[in-house]
């Protein structure tokens, strides 16, 4: 399914919100570990931000999982 990118950046933010809240994780404490600024981590969450590969696969590292699994839906998983 192609997706366009308003809709992978609503995944992505639903996603990190989503992992990040289950492990207990504040965005400032998520940006401390992946080593980005807090104001960005919560442009991703507010579907505002288009982070980068890298950056993605600094949140991915820290949420523990696959920068893959950050960009699929619900239905997908």
């Amino acid at each position: 399914m192609k997706k366009d990118l308003e809709t992978l950046k609503g995944i992505l933010a639903r996603n990190i919100v989503s992992k990040r809240q289950k492990l207990r994780l504040s965005q400032e404490q998520l940006a401390l570990q992946a080593e980005v600024d807090r104001t960005y981590i919560s442009q991703i969450e507010r579907a505002l931000g288009n982070p980068s590969l890298l950056v993605l696969h600094k949140v991915a590292a820290v949420l523990e999982v696959d920068v893959v699994a950050l960009l699929m839906s619900d239905e997908e998983k």
